[in-house]
């Protein structure tokens, strides 16, 4: 796709949900507008430089012009103060249609069909995570943990989801759900609770999709699988032995009458030998209630020449399982581990500082601030798979940490004319070397 289109139609998603937004602030006393404020906080998150707009200040004041305003379209530049006072009063469900649209224009670009994977459907990984942690600053939306030697703690965690693929080094990001106390409920919010308001919201905007859910051993009960099943999404998800004793019973059952179908092949991978045994049987019974759900359930071991273990889970699905796909059944399973690595780890230790406090607030900010970053990590997401340029970037800095050095040691000292600009003077830069000046059109003197 020609260059600079791709980002200038995933910020018009991200001026949409501005546009819609209720401002909090009263009267008349608005000399920032709310796009403004808005963009500045993304523009950091984007960037991945904390200090992005206190450069950009000091260009302006220098030079009369700025990267914020020609790469985001920021009039004027809001203080933190400002920009963490006003997004604190915003709701952040004002975000959630901007991961819709960027999912609906993977689709119109045919980008998405990359992911599909197991019986033609997207496998979507939902896992739970912490950003903050403190056991002084806390808000409203802070879940409250009463220690026994006497201290409080509050954090904020969030239910994230991913399209992951077993072959694939990208996450797409879905609307993520906020784990946090809920209106009108007395106890306080969890993970299952969350990924149940997740599946009613997200998972049936997009089940017409084809989608597999994935998720570990805590999602493998009645309530999710009846509501995956009742917003007609498929599911693989892990199931320990310790946490299913009727399943493993009846398991154990089946196995004593020879029941139990078994599959063996082996593997050279990175010059060693690797043996994979699948057992597997359907129809089970989930638990012994009247109106148990119905599972299928696999279980792998992986061994080498030696016979000893190295691997050894166990997943239910929905899915039929056969000798022909258990092996695609399993793999698929596997993958939820992308969400932590691909996802959760990326966010944290690659350049995005996931649970670095930008500000808490005492209302919004701190799942606001959380949100943009999360939509920042969408856009780079989406460059990536539809930005010539921005890709061959990343083929050339593979390391996200770098990227965004060079992001912000260029941005602090040149002003470019758009973001493709700055894109296209480092791709110069890194293919050719020194050689002619910069087009006068990318960098503005």
């Amino acid at each position: 796709m020609p260059g600079g289109v791709v980002l200038q139609e995933l910020l018009s998603f991200l001026t949409e949900a501005i546009g819609k937004a209720v401002d909090p602030r009263p009267g008349s006393n608005k000399h920032y507008s709310l796009h403004d404020i808005v963009m500045a906080a993304f523009a950091v998150f984007f960037s991945q430089s904390p200090s992005f707009l206190s450069h950009q200040r000091l260009m302006q004041q220098s030079r009369g012009m700025n990267n914020a305003t020609t790469m985001f379209s920021i009039d004027q530049l809001p203080t933190d103060v400002q920009i963490r006072n006003v997004l604190d009063k915003v709701v952040p469900d004002t975000w959630r249609t901007v991961y819709r649209r960027c999912f609906e224009y993977l689709q119109v670009q045919n980008a998405l069909e990359q992911f599909r994977d197991f019986n033609n459907t997207l496998l979507v990984a939902l896992d739970g995570t912490g950003y903050f942690h403190s056991e002084r600053i806390h808000c409203p939306g802070c879940t409250v943990t009463k220690h026994r030697d006497g201290r409080t703690s509050y954090t904020h965690t969030v239910l994230m989801a991913a399209v992951v693929k077993p072959d694939s080094a990208q996450v797409v990001a879905l609307q993520p759900e906020f784990i946090a106390p809920q209106e009108g409920h007395d106890k306080q919010d969890c993970e299952l609770q969350a990924a149940k308001r997740w599946i009613a919201e997200v998972g049936a905007t997009y089940s017409s999709q084809g989608i597999t859910l994935l998720g570990d051993d805590i999602y493998t009960c009645t309530p999710i699988i009846t509501q995956a099943g009742a917003e007609e999404l498929s599911f693989i998800f892990v199931a320990k032995p310790q946490s299913h004793k009727y399943l493993y019973e009846e398991i154990h059952s089946f196995e004593q009458l020879g029941q139990i179908q078994q599959l063996s092949e082996s593997k050279t991978e990175k010059s060693k030998r690797r043996h994979y045994h699948y057992r597997f049987i359907n129809e089970l019974s989930l638990t012994n209630a009247e109106d148990a759900v119905p599972v299928n359930w696999v279980e792998l071991t992986v061994t080498d020449d030696s016979g000893k273990q190295l691997y050894r889970n166990a997943f239910v699905t929905n899915h039929m399982i056969s000798s022909e796909n258990v092996a695609a059944v399993v793999a698929a399973g596997r993958c939820r581990w992308k969400i932590e690595n691909e996802d959760f780890n990326t966010l944290k230790t690659k350049g995005y500082h996931f649970e670095h406090n930008f500000g808490h607030g005492s209302s919004h900010l701190s799942q606001t601030l959380l949100s943009l970053n999360i939509i920042g990590f969408l856009f780079h997401t989406l460059l990536e798979l539809l930005d010539e340029n921005y890709a061959l970037l990343r083929e050339k800095l593979p390391r996200r940490d770098m990227f965004f050095q060079h992001i912000a040691a260029l941005t602090q000292y040149l002003c470019f004319a758009s973001w493709q600009s700055l894109i296209q003077f480092m791709l110069r830069g890194i293919l050719h070397g020194p050689g002619p000046p910069p087009d006068p059109l990318s960098i503005i003197e």
